[in-house]
Protein backbone atom coordinates (compact mmCIF):
# COMPACT_ATOMS: atom_id res chain seq x y z
CA UNK A 1 0.00 0.00 0.00
CA UNK A 2 1.34 3.19 -0.89
CA UNK A 3 -0.25 6.48 1.26
CA UNK A 4 0.37 9.69 -0.29
CA UNK A 5 -0.84 13.23 2.13
CA UNK A 6 -0.65 16.66 2.18
CA UNK A 7 0.74 17.18 -1.86
CA UNK A 8 -0.80 20.77 -2.08
CA UNK A 9 -0.61 20.48 -5.37
CA UNK A 10 -1.30 23.54 -7.39
CA UNK A 11 0.27 25.50 -10.64
CA UNK A 12 0.73 28.40 -8.29
CA UNK A 13 2.73 25.73 -6.43
CA UNK A 14 4.58 24.79 -8.87
CA UNK A 15 4.41 21.38 -8.13
CA UNK A 16 2.20 19.92 -10.62
CA UNK A 17 4.37 18.49 -12.53
CA UNK A 18 6.04 16.49 -10.79
CA UNK A 19 2.80 14.81 -8.96
CA UNK A 20 1.71 13.89 -11.77
CA UNK A 21 4.77 12.54 -12.83
CA UNK A 22 4.94 10.39 -9.64
CA UNK A 23 1.33 9.74 -10.97
CA UNK A 24 2.75 7.97 -14.08
CA UNK A 25 5.63 6.05 -11.87
CA UNK A 26 3.21 4.00 -10.07
CA UNK A 27 0.44 3.65 -13.07
CA UNK A 28 -0.24 0.12 -14.22
CA UNK A 29 0.96 -1.59 -10.57
CA UNK A 30 -0.83 -3.25 -8.06
CA UNK A 31 -0.79 -1.60 -4.61
CA UNK A 32 -3.23 0.11 -3.24
CA UNK A 33 -3.19 3.54 -2.98
CA UNK A 34 -4.56 5.52 -0.33
CA UNK A 35 -4.88 9.32 -0.61
CA UNK A 36 -5.06 11.35 2.94
CA UNK A 37 -5.94 14.51 2.42
CA UNK A 38 -5.13 17.98 0.78
CA UNK A 39 -3.81 16.61 -1.86
CA UNK A 40 -4.56 19.81 -4.04
CA UNK A 41 -4.57 23.05 -2.62
CA UNK A 42 -7.84 23.47 -2.93
CA UNK A 43 -10.35 21.54 -4.64
CA UNK A 44 -13.92 22.59 -4.35
CA UNK A 45 -15.55 19.28 -6.20
CA UNK A 46 -18.18 21.65 -7.99
CA UNK A 47 -18.77 23.04 -11.73
CA UNK A 48 -16.81 26.10 -12.52
CA UNK A 49 -14.77 25.71 -9.36
CA UNK A 50 -12.04 22.65 -10.79
CA UNK A 51 -9.34 23.06 -13.17
CA UNK A 52 -7.69 20.58 -15.76
CA UNK A 53 -5.67 19.21 -12.92
CA UNK A 54 -8.50 18.30 -10.59
CA UNK A 55 -10.05 16.11 -13.86
CA UNK A 56 -6.54 14.93 -15.08
CA UNK A 57 -6.01 13.55 -11.31
CA UNK A 58 -10.31 12.11 -11.59
CA UNK A 59 -9.04 10.35 -14.63
CA UNK A 60 -6.22 8.72 -13.23
CA UNK A 61 -8.44 7.58 -10.04
CA UNK A 62 -11.18 6.17 -12.41
CA UNK A 63 -8.72 4.22 -14.97
CA UNK A 64 -6.45 2.59 -11.57
CA UNK A 65 -9.67 1.46 -9.66
CA UNK A 66 -9.95 -0.96 -11.95
CA UNK A 67 -7.40 -2.88 -10.85
CA UNK A 68 -6.29 -2.17 -7.26
CA UNK A 69 -8.05 -0.17 -4.31
CA UNK A 70 -7.92 3.78 -4.81
CA UNK A 71 -9.33 5.63 -1.77
CA UNK A 72 -9.43 9.39 -0.96
CA UNK A 73 -10.25 10.76 2.32
CA UNK A 74 -10.79 14.74 2.31
CA UNK A 75 -8.41 16.93 4.33
CA UNK A 76 -9.05 20.36 5.25
CA UNK A 77 -8.35 21.84 1.61
CA UNK A 78 -10.71 19.48 -0.17
CA UNK A 79 -14.44 20.10 -0.39
CA UNK A 80 -17.42 17.97 -1.47
CA UNK A 81 -15.59 15.10 -3.40
CA UNK A 82 -16.91 12.26 -1.37
CA UNK A 83 -20.64 13.94 -2.53
CA UNK A 84 -19.81 14.69 -5.90
CA UNK A 85 -17.42 12.26 -7.62
CA UNK A 86 -17.18 8.80 -5.37
CA UNK A 87 -17.57 7.06 -8.49
CA UNK A 88 -13.63 8.00 -9.68
CA UNK A 89 -12.86 6.15 -6.21
CA UNK A 90 -12.78 2.22 -5.27
CA UNK A 91 -13.71 4.67 -1.84
CA UNK A 92 -13.93 8.09 -0.56
CA UNK A 93 -14.92 9.71 2.58
CA UNK A 94 -15.70 13.05 4.18
CA UNK A 95 -15.70 11.69 7.45
CA UNK A 96 -12.97 12.46 9.88
CA UNK A 97 -11.60 8.80 9.07
CA UNK A 98 -12.31 5.61 7.52
CA UNK A 99 -10.93 1.90 8.48
CA UNK A 100 -10.75 -0.57 5.96
CA UNK A 101 -11.39 -4.64 6.70
CA UNK A 102 -8.05 -5.17 8.08
CA UNK A 103 -8.24 -2.52 10.69
CA UNK A 104 -6.36 -0.05 9.47
CA UNK A 105 -7.48 3.76 10.06
CA UNK A 106 -7.02 6.40 7.85
CA UNK A 107 -7.34 10.24 9.15
CA UNK A 108 -6.72 13.05 7.46
CA UNK A 109 -6.21 14.91 11.11
CA UNK A 110 -7.62 18.33 11.08
CA UNK A 111 -10.29 17.11 13.79
CA UNK A 112 -8.16 15.30 15.67
CA UNK A 113 -7.75 18.59 18.46
CA UNK A 114 -10.77 19.42 20.06
CA UNK A 115 -9.82 22.48 21.48
CA UNK A 116 -9.29 23.83 17.91
CA UNK A 117 -12.77 25.39 18.35
CA UNK A 118 -12.25 28.22 15.60
CA UNK A 119 -11.49 25.83 12.88
CA UNK A 120 -14.48 23.13 13.87
CA UNK A 121 -16.64 25.89 13.95
CA UNK A 122 -15.61 27.54 10.14
CA UNK A 123 -15.71 24.06 9.29
CA UNK A 124 -19.36 22.81 9.66
CA UNK A 125 -20.09 26.61 8.08
CA UNK A 126 -18.77 25.30 4.76
CA UNK A 127 -19.23 21.49 5.01
CA UNK A 128 -23.41 21.69 4.33
CA UNK A 129 -25.45 20.69 1.58
CA UNK A 130 -27.04 24.26 2.03
CA UNK A 131 -23.65 25.97 1.65
CA UNK A 132 -22.65 23.27 -1.15
CA UNK A 133 -25.95 24.39 -2.93
CA UNK A 134 -25.06 28.02 -2.84
CA UNK A 135 -21.80 27.84 -4.01
CA UNK A 136 -23.45 25.86 -7.23
CA UNK A 137 -25.21 28.99 -8.14
CA UNK A 138 -22.99 31.84 -6.64
CA UNK A 139 -22.22 34.01 -9.66
CA UNK A 140 -18.88 35.08 -7.83
CA UNK A 141 -18.03 31.62 -5.99
CA UNK A 142 -14.85 30.84 -7.46
CA UNK A 143 -13.30 34.16 -6.33
CA UNK A 144 -14.67 33.19 -2.88
CA UNK A 145 -13.07 30.17 -3.03
CA UNK A 146 -10.23 31.66 -2.65
CA UNK A 147 -11.03 33.87 0.37
CA UNK A 148 -11.85 30.64 1.95
CA UNK A 149 -8.49 29.23 1.15
CA UNK A 150 -7.13 31.67 2.90
CA UNK A 151 -9.30 31.84 5.81
CA UNK A 152 -7.98 27.71 6.29
CA UNK A 153 -4.32 28.82 6.38
CA UNK A 154 -5.44 31.56 9.28
CA UNK A 155 -8.02 29.30 11.22
CA UNK A 156 -5.84 26.28 12.44
CA UNK A 157 -2.10 27.68 11.90
CA UNK A 158 -1.25 27.98 15.57
CA UNK A 159 -2.57 24.35 16.56
CA UNK A 160 -1.11 23.06 14.06
CA UNK A 161 2.44 24.48 14.10
CA UNK A 162 2.06 23.56 17.97
CA UNK A 163 1.95 19.72 17.33
CA UNK A 164 -1.16 18.66 19.65
CA UNK A 165 1.09 15.29 20.77
CA UNK A 166 -1.51 14.83 23.85
CA UNK A 167 -4.84 15.06 22.17
CA UNK A 168 -2.98 12.66 19.42
CA UNK A 169 -1.98 10.04 21.32
CA UNK A 170 -4.88 10.29 23.07
CA UNK A 171 -7.36 9.72 20.06
CA UNK A 172 -4.99 6.87 19.15
CA UNK A 173 -5.43 4.84 22.24
CA UNK A 174 -9.31 5.68 21.50
CA UNK A 175 -8.97 4.24 18.35
CA UNK A 176 -6.56 1.04 19.14
CA UNK A 177 -9.87 0.76 22.03
CA UNK A 178 -11.75 -0.20 19.25
CA UNK A 179 -9.82 -2.67 17.33
CA UNK A 180 -7.97 -0.19 14.79
CA UNK A 181 -3.94 -0.72 14.20
CA UNK A 182 -2.15 0.74 12.62
CA UNK A 183 -3.37 4.43 12.26
CA UNK A 184 -1.89 6.79 9.53
CA UNK A 185 -2.81 10.49 10.32
CA UNK A 186 -1.53 13.90 7.72
CA UNK A 187 -1.88 17.13 8.39
CA UNK A 188 1.26 18.08 10.55
CA UNK A 189 3.49 18.12 8.18
CA UNK A 190 5.84 16.00 10.01
CA UNK A 191 6.99 12.19 10.79
CA UNK A 192 6.21 10.85 14.05
CA UNK A 193 5.75 7.86 15.53
CA UNK A 194 3.35 6.58 18.88
CA UNK A 195 3.42 3.18 19.86
CA UNK A 196 1.57 2.02 22.67
CA UNK A 197 2.26 -1.16 25.11
CA UNK A 198 0.98 -3.46 22.97
CA UNK A 199 2.65 -2.27 20.50
CA UNK A 200 -0.21 -0.77 18.32
CA UNK A 201 1.15 1.90 15.98
CA UNK A 202 0.07 5.60 15.02
CA UNK A 203 1.46 7.12 12.33
CA UNK A 204 2.16 10.91 11.32
CA UNK A 205 3.19 10.75 8.16
CA UNK A 206 5.02 13.26 6.08
CA UNK A 207 3.66 16.00 3.89
CA UNK A 208 4.42 15.39 0.47
CA UNK A 209 4.43 19.22 -0.68
CA UNK A 210 8.16 19.98 1.58
CA UNK A 211 9.20 16.47 1.20
CA UNK A 212 8.36 15.00 -1.24
CA UNK A 213 7.56 11.34 0.27
CA UNK A 214 5.19 8.95 0.44
CA UNK A 215 4.74 5.96 2.88
CA UNK A 216 4.58 2.67 1.45
CA UNK A 217 2.87 0.12 4.59
CA UNK A 218 3.56 -3.81 4.07
CA UNK A 219 0.05 -5.08 5.05
CA UNK A 220 0.92 -8.65 5.79
CA UNK A 221 4.58 -7.50 8.09
CA UNK A 222 2.65 -4.14 8.83
CA UNK A 223 5.68 -2.44 8.91
CA UNK A 224 5.64 1.44 7.27
CA UNK A 225 8.21 3.01 5.60
CA UNK A 226 8.66 7.12 4.47
CA UNK A 227 10.39 7.11 0.67
CA UNK A 228 10.78 9.35 -1.46
CA UNK A 229 8.12 9.08 -4.30
CA UNK A 230 11.03 7.97 -6.87
CA UNK A 231 12.35 5.04 -4.87
CA UNK A 232 8.73 3.45 -5.08
CA UNK A 233 6.16 1.84 -7.79
CA UNK A 234 3.21 0.44 -7.63
CA UNK A 235 4.11 -3.06 -8.36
Amino acid sequence: MIIITDAHVSKTNGNDATFFEMLELVKGGQQDIIFLGDIFDLWMALPRYENDIHHAFVAWCREQKRQRTIGFLEGNHEFYLAAEKSEAFSWCSADAWYRDDAGSLFVHGDQVNRRDKNYLVFRKLIRNRLTRRILCHLPGGPRLAQTVKRRLKQTNHRFKINFPRAEIEAFAESRFAEGADPIFMGHFHREYVYRNRDAKALYILPDWYSTRKVTVFDQKTKKAAFRHWNQVSGT
